[in-house]
């Protein structure tokens, strides 16, 4: 840039500047002369509106801000936090937690989340909120790219809008509920038998039921138990099922052992696939995904818990204080805590932003198999191998009771929204607690142990899978079955076949009473015949037996008038 140029875009720069500080006092008449204004800058300076259209830049404008706002903690001589802000690489570089800029979202940027006090620890520290147009220049920054100087090219990366939400739009279900179209019914594979349960869920909204199986998803009509369709999952085997909090998505876990490990998400409404996540060297075991979809969490045999973003896949953090396989991953309703366990009964809550250890939930004297978060977010629950339910407070992780649940072991745990628990376990059973851990009711016992429970959106029916993969739907009401979904149908061709078969088998049968049908009603007809004749014959015998009535009575007064002509006769001689 020449000498004259950067004169004129100082110039501009002021009077911008002074037409800013007008505008604070514009009266009735002022915007007239506001546009006035504007009018003589763009004549004098034909670049000036692109340059005020230009997204900032870090080193003419945010830097700045680092500098007043932010430069006494995190600088290149006091990295607090691991985090430098006075230089554009170690500004998106981040701190120890991880990343703190994500170019193009600063919605899902967490240095924006707590500058602009969306999200704790609010900064900076005890102290006011950055001004506000302090705040529109760093969301611009953001938004626009994070560029670093005047003429430099914005930072893209790959995103998924279809999964990550504005965090204000994240609600609980409402309106009609979200259904898949009309799926293919030809399974992926069939066992000799069927697979353990231990992907199981429940949407939100009270329509579906998936379970997990070999390769595939199986989807049934929560209320008819009629049989959906499938999903298929190439990947192996589902170990996990979670539905989004919205009901629009639904996630799967799984893999195969001691190979790979992966998550995949389907869009339910279209059923088809949203995104794959995680590149596993073993199985994924547990996995969810935080209510703005913005993050999935997933672990497994490989004792380590990774958060990954929905946007690019790429891992945000990782939790690595686990000693034993991962076993249960639940993030809080407001996506901002995770709950953790694993086989050795270690389990823990973690601040989402950073992994950042937040309780350790200690006493369990087995592993933890599951973990759920009541729906208002205050209160999380463990299931145990050594058989008992806690119930822990999010704010300090402090153990808010505790109960014996299922002798051998507790293993699943579905809250509903009454906050009312349902959980299942070795002994075969599932059961439904109050909240104080005062048992309600207890429902039929499975032929095998009970692995996993999933309670509907309006929490009337209960499913509980067991480990010879049977499904049983409950209502929670009274505990009555509802019925017994086959989780392993045959293919589609045997079951073509098996129509088919019976249809003949049926038209065979048809065809056999039409005969049987046919000879009794020429037996009938036979008999009728039969009945006619001999009516016949008796209405002749009838007539006969009439003439002969008559005869006597003839006969009867001929013999009268003889006897009267003779008692005559008598008495004249």
């Amino acid at each position: 840039m020449d000498a004259e140029s950067e004169a004129d875009t100082q110039r501009a720069e002021a009077w911008r500047a002074e037409a800013n500080v007008k505008r604070e006092g514009l009266g009735s008449h002022e915007p007239a002369r506001a546009s006035w204004l504007c009018a003589v800058l763009l004549a004098m300076f034909p670049g000036f509106a692109s340059a005020a259209d230009a997204p900032p830049t870090y080193e003419e404008h945010v830097l700045p801000i680092f500098r007043e706002k932010c430069g006494s903690c995190h600088n290149a001589d006091k990295k607090q936090g691991g985090l430098d802000l006075t230089s554009f690489g170690q500004a998106l570089a981040g701190g120890s937690s991880g990343e703190v800029i994500t170019p193009g979202d600063p919605d899902g940027s967490y240095l924006w989340q707590l500058a602009s006090h969306s999200a704790e620890p609010k900064m900076p520290p005890q102290s006011d909120k950055i001004p506000g147009e302090m705040l529109d220049v760093l969301k611009k920054w953001i938004a626009g790219g994070a560029i670093e100087r005047a003429g430099g090219q914005p930072i893209t990366r790959k995103t998924n809008a279809a999964i990550a939400l504005d965090p204000a739009a994240v609600a609980s279900p409402s309106g009609p509920a979200v259904m898949p179209p009309r799926l293919s019914l030809d399974v992926e594979t069939v066992g000799s038998k069927p697979l353990a349960i231990t992907g199981l869920a429940a949407s939100p909204n009270g329509a579906l039921v998936a379970v997990g199986g070999r390769g595939q998803v199986l989807l049934y009509d929560a209320s008819s138990l009629a049989f959906l369709g499938v999903l298929p999952f190439p990947e192996g085997d589902v170990k996990t099922l979670r539905f989004s909090r919205n009901a629009k998505l639904l996630l799967a876990g799984g893999g195969r052992g001691a190979k790979s490990g992966r998550v995949v998400l389907w869009d339910v409404a279209t059923a088809k696939r949203a995104g794959e996540r995680g590149d596993e060297f073993d199985q994924v075991l547990a996995a969810d995904m935080t209510a703005d979809q913005r993050l999935v969490a997933l672990g497994g045999p490989h004792k380590v818990v990774r958060l990954l973003r929905t946007a690019d896949g790429q891992v945000e953090s990782e939790i690595r204080k686990h000693t034993d396989w991962i076993t249960a991953v639940e993030f809080s309703p407001d996506g901002a805590m995770l709950a953790t366990g694993d086989r050795a009964g270690n389990a823990f809550l973690w601040e989402t932003r950073g992994a950042r250890e937040d309780s350790t939930l200690k006493g369990h004297g087995g592993g933890i198999t599951a973990v759920a978060w009541r729906g208002d977010g205050t209160v999380v629950a463990t299931a145990s191998d050594d058989g008992k339910v806690r119930l822990w407070a999010r704010k300090d992780g402090a153990k808010i009771r505790e109960w014996d649940a299922h002798p051998g072991g507790a293993l699943g745990l579905a809250w509903l929204p009454d906050g009312r628990l349902a959980t299942c376990g070795r002994d075969r059973k599932a059961a439904l607690w109050k909240g104080d851990g005062t048992k309600e009711r207890e429902f039929p016992q499975h032929a095998d142990i009970a692995l996993r429970v999933a309670v509907t959106g309006d929490g009337t029916r209960l499913f509980v899978g067991d480990l010879a993969g049977t499904l049983v739907a409950s209502s929670t009401a009274d505990a009555k079955p509802l019925g017994t979904p086959d989780t392993n149908p045959p293919r589609l061709e045997q079951r073509v076949t098996a129509a088919e078969a019976s249809r003949a088998g049926r038209a065979q049968a048809h065809t056999a009473a039409d005969q049987t049908l046919l000879e009794a009603r020429k037996a009938l007809e036979a008999e009728l015949a039969k009945v006619a004749e001999a009516e016949k014959r008796v209405n002749e015998l009838a007539a006969a037996a009439e003439q002969a009535r008559a005869a006597l009575t003839a006969a009867e007064a001929d013999a009268k008038k003889w006897r009267d002509e003779a008692e005559f006769a008598k008495q004249r001689r």
